[in-house]
């Protein structure tokens, strides 16, 4: 089942989510933490994920780390060591033409803080297309490299289908004297390239420009028979500048539409994208393939027909539903086009058992809605609980995908040493980890924050008085 490097990618990512998902760290045994923080840190070394230690995996990631090392656990700090900057390989682009050629890029960016890191020299080898491995790169930990695909020699450069294998010889500590090396073979990259001027149609270049033949009834019932491409021109020539350029196509990976800003590509969906200018920028995005791991490398298996992913026009919230909403973004006013709208009400705020026992952990459901008519793409929410009003509670973050009229459930599990508390929830649709183009206003900011009384019978007199002079303006209930 894991017998390729993509799957095992995957099944290790599968492990460590599920591992996750069943309970919070601090309700397992001390054997099961650190089983569980094992994994963890098994699946950061082989994919790089998860690259953020700020929220969600990460943070509950970086937390069980310190405590491990606090507690003088040298096993886990040496595969902390290891992993605090993962070394991974992924291609700018899967496919393209012989005039546009892609890079590997390489990343070995710090995602674990360490008390006493080690820095760690990598040495670079690639086969491509199944031959044998040649040196192409030296690679520093906490930096990021890479190169062109010509350098790894003409046969890279020919159109047709490449895969990738890349091997890390790495150094720990200082070259001299190393305190140890080891070898990694990081998941294999691939890439597609078609020459443009070459008579067959039949090639990578169908996985770029395959929607503009697609009746546009086949992305969107609601519309008529002509191509994408004939519709997409007649629409846009009603909007269109002097100074506008035609629409431009290029192949991305599906997940960099809702990825959270700066992180890796992943690499087993490839979308067709489609760039228009016309008083504001937009993307239509076009699902066209799909990349399998086999065991002599990967296959393109092509999606008939396109499958429409999202679209998107700066100063509106991405649109993921219906193609045909793209005439009406164009007539709107940017002022009055759909966005986002957060929100969380004290009600969505539960906890369980209701009057939790001093020091037992309680089950913290936390729902958080879209109100507003578009997505929000990596929404931040910050989940405070506590019991002293006079201390700092403890706080998690999550990241989350909202779709319009749409809802997210957030579980974690808190401790009220003294069996009464609150719980906070605050949430942002503008932050570090949303994608550019989605940065639209809460359009009502004051419905974003909301607290939880817990167990407020238990509470001193006054207790939830102050808690609500100090949370102002957030709702509590």
């Amino acid at each position: 089942m894991c017998s390729t490097p993509i799957k095992a990618a995957a099944c290790l990512a599968a492990a460590f989510m599920l591992t996750v998902s069943t309970a919070e760290a601090q309700t397992r045994s001390h054997e099961q933490q650190r089983e569980w923080l094992i994994r963890g840190l098994e699946t950061l070394i082989a994919t790089g994920t998860p690259e953020h230690t700020t929220h969600d995996l990460g943070e509950q990631m970086q937390r069980a780390v310190d405590d491990a090392i606090g507690r003088g656990d040298t096993g886990i700090e040496q595969l902390a060591i290891r992993a605090a900057s993962p070394l991974t390989a992924s291609m700018t682009t899967p496919a393209s033409s012989t005039a546009s050629l892609p890079s590997l890029e390489l990343n070995a960016l710090t995602v674990l803080r360490l008390p006493r890191p080690m820095a760690y020299a990598a040495r670079m080898y690639v086969s491509l297309d199944g031959g044998g491995f040649v040196q192409v790169a030296d690679q520093a930990s906490g930096k990021r490299g890479g190169f062109r695909v010509d350098r790894l020699g003409t046969a890279a450069v020919q159109p047709g289908f490449h895969h990738v294998r890349v091997r890390a010889h790495l150094t720990f500590g200082d070259p001299a004297a190393p305190a140890w090396t080891e070898v990694r073979d990081l998941p294999q990259v691939f890439y597609a390239l078609y020459d443009v001027n070459a008579a067959s149609q039949n090639d990578a270049r169908r996985f770029v420009y395959a929607p503009a033949a697609v009746p546009v009834r086949d992305l969107d019932p609601l519309l008529g028979d002509e191509p994408f491409a004939v519709w997409l021109a007649g629409l846009l020539s009603k909007h269109r500048g002097r100074r506008d350029s035609p629409p431009d196509w290029a192949s991305q990976y599906c997940s960099e539409r809702t990825a959270e800003a700066g992180s890796r590509p992943r690499p087993t969906a490839i979308c067709s994208v489609v760039y228009f200018g016309v008083k504001d920028m937009g993307e239509i995005w076009f699902h066209t393939a799909d990349v399998r791991g086999t065991g002599d490398g990967v296959e393109w298996v092509g999606v008939s027909p396109p499958e429409f992913e999202g679209l998107v026009i700066r100063g509106s919230a991405p649109e993921s539903q219906r193609l045909s909403m793209l005439p009406l973004l164009l007539e709107t006013d940017r002022a009055f086009r759909p966005t986002g709208d957060v929100a969380v009400a004290p009600g969505d705020i539960v906890i369980t058992p209701s009057s939790p026992k001093p020091g037992a952990p309680a089950a913290v459901t936390v729902t958080v809605r879209n109100q507003g008519q578009g997505d929000l793409d990596k929404a931040l929410v910050y989940v405070t609980f506590g019991s002293a009003l006079t201390a700092q509670g403890q706080t998690r973050q999550f990241v989350i995908d909202l779709p319009a009229q749409g809802s997210v459930d957030i579980t974690l599990d808190a401790v009220f040493p003294q069996g009464f508390g609150f719980v906070m929830a605050h949430a942002t649709q503008i932050g570090e980890y949303a994608p550019l183009y989605s940065w639209t206003p809460d359009p009502t900011p004051d419905d974003a924050c909301a607290f939880r009384i817990v167990n407020p019978g238990a509470a001193p007199p006054g207790y939830a008085e102050s808690l609500r002079d100090q949370s102002n303006p957030c709702r509590g209930k």
